[in-house]
Parts: structure tokens; C-alpha cells; sequence
């Protein structure tokens, strides 16, 4: 009987957040659109003219636009794009003015829905001219882009000759069935029902841009201020729903292969893979990574490496678990930034990297990621 009363008891307060959240939501649309229809959104025109390729470049500007921002858009003006900036922070005269030559329109915009809310209203911008539009991308700020020799990606995204591009893919390996990932086997299967790509960088083609399944997408989304509906009712949404009309679709990041690569390595290599892997959330996958790097060496050593880079790799996404190796070895010129604040040893994995990173450009990264780990963790971490 205690029990069960237990079950109700937690039934209940689960339905009493879900209906709170749902109020939440309608509320914040509801603001939203009265924000939108009495001109609360402001709008600045850029120096560039419209083209055929089109970005919208979703920022979250905390404190304020920097060299990281300015090299962003450099990046995708230089590869022949017409930017639309959206950001969900009111800026300064200045920073307008340093976005400015770099952009046809910058909007700013109360801080709804995330990157798919700044998205969808950069998509409203340019929907008159994507009639002709030969490639549209969407990208934020959650990620810095380009690391160096990694500029052109846009083009790079285009040269799969895909509907849909994605820089980097998730949920697209089998999941490890036991913690321990002994004998894990890497069975990568864009079919899985979860599959998707990471909404930091996409690339559209023409057919889906055109295409109603995509804009049905952008006309039905339920923007919210849940983070975790958001990634649902956005970045997973988005992709199965161009997925399943049928579109083409890849990515730049190449992981199919992972296990052929890693099964390839010295052990020494593979000892450093693990090392270098960054695990965001997940204590207790942090604690196997470390037992696994302590273990002594021995005939089982390179198996228990290889079977732990793998699972790690699989149950933190390949976006967030192999920086180093995706940029270093794999050519991937994206770093996210929030495992500067999710867990020390990610934030320092994340500064291993973005301190080898070359130019003053590298410079400028590390100095930044450095700031936000500090920030997090204090003055001691990167030192």
C-alpha cells in the first residue's frame, strides 16, 4: 500500500509540473507574440547585400560580442553568405556597430525558445527571399567557429550534395547495454529512431528549404523555455521530420568509422584518445574513464581502452566526448563551450585543446574558454 502511494504521490507532482510547464509556455508565446506585434524586437540593417546562400547565426551574447563572434561571421561572409544575426540579448551601439559590416539584417529579441526561437525568427527575415535560396544555414554561438584551418565549413557542408547537413550527428550508435562497456561494439545506424543532427550547424539545400516538411517544421514549432523540450521540439524534430519525408542527409563529422580508426591506433594513441576525452554530465562515466586510464598495462589494457573510448564516446555524444580528436585528427572545426561549466575535468580536457589551437585566432579562443572556465571553477583551473 505505501508503495503505491508512493507511485500516485509521484504521478501526481509529475502532472502538476507538466501542466506548470505547459502554462509556462503558453504564457511565454503569448508574451512573445504581443512583443513581436507592438515592435518590442529591434532591427538594424547590415552592410551586406542579399545573396542566394543565406545563414542565420543565433548569438547569446553574456558578455557582449567578441573577437569569437566577429570571426564567426567572417568565416561564413567569406564563404558567400548572407548572414542574418538574431540575438536573444539587447546589445550595445558598439556591438551593433562591430556586427554591422558583416550582416544584412541584426535582430535582437527577448530571450524565448533558445537558439530555435532566434532561428525561426531569422527564417521569418529572409522567408521573401528563400524562393531562391541555393543553401541556408543555421548556426549559434554555442560553439566556437571556425578553430583555425576549419573556415570553410559551410562549403564543406555543400560539397556533400545533400538536402540536409549536419556538422555532427547524435544518437546514432547502438548505446551500450551495461555501464562496465566491456566488448561494446560500435554499430552506427542513422535509422535509429532517435538519430539526429546537432542544431549548432546545419545546412539546407534547396529541395528542403522548399520543402513542406520544413516549413511546416517552422510554422507549427512550440517554442519553450525548457531547455530539454527545446532540444526535443527542436533539434530532434527538426531532423526526423526532414528525415522522414525522405530528404538526403549526412554529416562533416565522419564517426561510422570511429571503431575502425581507434582499432587502428597504438595503444599509446588510444591510451591519449581516452585521456583527451571530455565527459560533460555523467559522473559515473567520468569515474570508469579514470579506472580504465589507471589500469596497469597488460594483454587486456588495449581492449578495455578501446571498448571504453567507444562506449564513452557513444553514450556522451560525439560532439561533446572527443574535442581533440575531432578537431586534431578528424579536420572538425567546432568546440562547444558548455563543458567549460558543466564539469572541471570536461572544462579542463576543453582547455588542453584550445591551448594547442594556432594564431591569434587559437589565442583569442583559449583566452575566452579560459574566462568561462574560471568563471566556473575559479582562478586555479588552466593554470
Amino acid at each position: 500500500m505505501g508503495a503505491l502511494k508512493d507511485r500516485l504521490k509521484r504521478s501526481l507532482a509529475w502532472r502538476l509540473s507538466e501542466t506548470r510547464r505547459h502554462l509556462d509556455d503558453l504564457t511565454g508565446r503569448i508574451r512573445y507574440a504581443v512583443q513581436r506585434q507592438t515592435g518590442a524586437l529591434q532591427v538594424t540593417d547590415g552592410a551586406v547585400q542579399m545573396s542566394e546562400r543565406l545563414a542565420v547565426y543565433a548569438l547569446y551574447p553574456q558578455q557582449g560580442i567578441r573577437d569569437s563572434h566577429i570571426h564567426a561571421l567572417r568565416a561564413l561572409y567569406d564563404c558567400g553568405y548572407t548572414t542574418v544575426a538574431v540575438s536573444n540579448l539587447p546589445l550595445t551601439e558598439q556591438d551593433r556597430a562591430r556586427l554591422a559590416p558583416l550582416l544584412w539584417k541584426l535582430i535582437e529579441r527577448p530571450n524565448f525558445g533558445y537558439d530555435f526561437g532566434a532561428y525561426r525568427e531569422g527564417i521569418r527575415a529572409v522567408t521573401p527571399h528563400l524562393a531562391g535560396v541555393q543553401r541556408l544555414v543555421l548556426m549559434n554561438d554555442s560553439v566556437w567557429f571556425p578553430l583555425p584551418g576549419g573556415a570553410d565549413w559551410p562549403l564543406q557542408a555543400e560539397g556533400l550534395g545533400v538536402d540536409v547537413a549536419g556538422a555532427v550527428s547524435n544518437y546514432g550508435v547502438a548505446m551500450p547495454e551495461a555501464l562496465a562497456l566491456d566488448g561494446f561494439q560500435w554499430r552506427y545506424d542513422p535509422g535509429l529512431p532517435q538519430f539526429h543532427y546537432c542544431s549548432f550547424a546545419l545546412s539546407f539545400g534547396p529541395v528542403a528549404v522548399q520543402h513542406p516538411a520544413f516549413t511546416r517544421f517552422w510554422r507549427r514549432i512550440r517554442l519553450t523555455d525548457s531547455k530539454f523540450h527545446t532540444v526535443l521540439r527542436g533539434e530532434v524534430a527538426l531532423s526526423r521530420a526532414l528525415i522522414g519525408a525522405g530528404l538526403s542527409h549526412a554529416e562533416t563529422l565522419r564517426i561510422k568509422d570511429l571503431d575502425t580508426r581507434l582499432a587502428a591506433l597504438s595503444t599509446a594513441d588510444l591510451h591519449r584518445f581516452v585521456a583527451e576525452l571530455a565527459i560533460p554530465e555523467d559522473p559515473r562515466l567520468e569515474a570508469l574513464r579514470q579506472r580504465v586510464l589507471a589500469d596497469p598495462e597488460g594483454p587486456g589494457q588495449r581492449v578495455r581502452l578501446y571498448s571504453a573510448a567507444l562506449g564513452i564516446v557513444a553514450l556522451t555524444g560525439p560532439a561533446y566526448a572527443m574535442p581533440a580528436y575531432a578537431h586534431e585528427v578528424l579536420g572538425h572545426p567546432f568546440l562547444k563551450k558548455s563543458p567549460l561549466r558543466l564539469s572541471r575535468p570536461a572544462a579542463e580536457a576543453t582547455l588542453r585543446l584550445s591551448r594547442r589551437l594556432p594564431g591569434t585566432v587559437g589565442a583569442a579562443i583559449h583566452a575566452e574558454a579560459l574566462e568561462l572556465a574560471r568563471a566556473r571553477f575559479g582562478e586555479g583551473i588552466g593554470s
